[in-house]
């Protein structure tokens, strides 16, 4: 059976991220098995503060809805030296203590994006990455301080940058026959399933052929 190696590059309140989750979610239960999946931490800023404040995070937010239909609330924002940082890095931590899957990342975005909590703020991150993980606030914040952590999110984001792409979130397709795609900043169900589809029809075909047809010496 042909199969897939699909990453995501993401920052936790990436709002253009938080509407690939859908299409994502929908590749991944429509491809089952065929799909070897894995998210990756692709922070913006550098780390730093956002540099701009609420308005203008409204303004995006507008936009995206004449896009795809989404309404994100703005409250989380406060200030301009807001920071997707620490939600990042609870992510991370919680990712380090075990929590592999979406369910923490996914909990810091939507506290965030669709409930208002100010994820800016260090303390609100532990508390609802430990909430989401089952674990202590201790634990998470711990795991937080470990140098490791936020140097397996250096690594993520120099991936990213090494792509060559601009735009969070990023889609990085590998085939069991070496093809690769790269989609950046596009977050259409239609899009990313076209593309594995074909993909993964072209491993399908190159194992039929050479099944029937077997490969001369050269």
């Amino acid at each position: 059976m042909a199969k897939l190696k699909l990453i995501y590059y993401m920052d936790v309140l990436s709002s253009w991220c938080f509407a690939a989750e859908e299409p994502l979610a929908r590749l991944r239960e429509r491809l089952g098995g065929r799909l070897d999946y894995d998210w990756r931490i692709a922070y913006l800023f550098g780390g730093g503060p956002m540099g701009y404040g609420r308005q203008l995070s409204d303004w995006y937010y507008g936009r995206l809805k004449t896009i795809t239909g989404i309404t994100l609330n703005g409250s989380w924002r406060e200030a301009a030296d807001d920071t997707t940082w620490y939600a990042d890095l609870a992510a991370q931590a919680a990712r380090e203590l075990g929590c592999t899957d979406d369910r923490v990342r996914l909990a810091l975005t939507r506290a965030a994006m669709v409930d208002g909590n100010h994820l800016g703020k260090r303390d609100v991150a532990i508390a609802v990455a430990a909430q989401a993980a089952g674990l202590s606030a201790k634990e998470i914040e711990h795991a937080m301080d470990d140098p490791a952590t936020t140097e397996h999110m250096r690594q993520t984001t120099e991936e990213f940058a090494k792509l060559g792409v601009a735009m969070q979130p990023a889609f990085v397709l590998r085939s069991d026959i070496a093809d690769m795609a790269v989609l950046s900043g596009l977050v259409r169900y239609e899009t990313l399933s076209s593309c594995a589809d074909e993909m993964l029809d072209a491993s399908s075909k190159y194992a039929e052929y050479g099944g029937a047809h077997p490969e001369p010496a050269a």
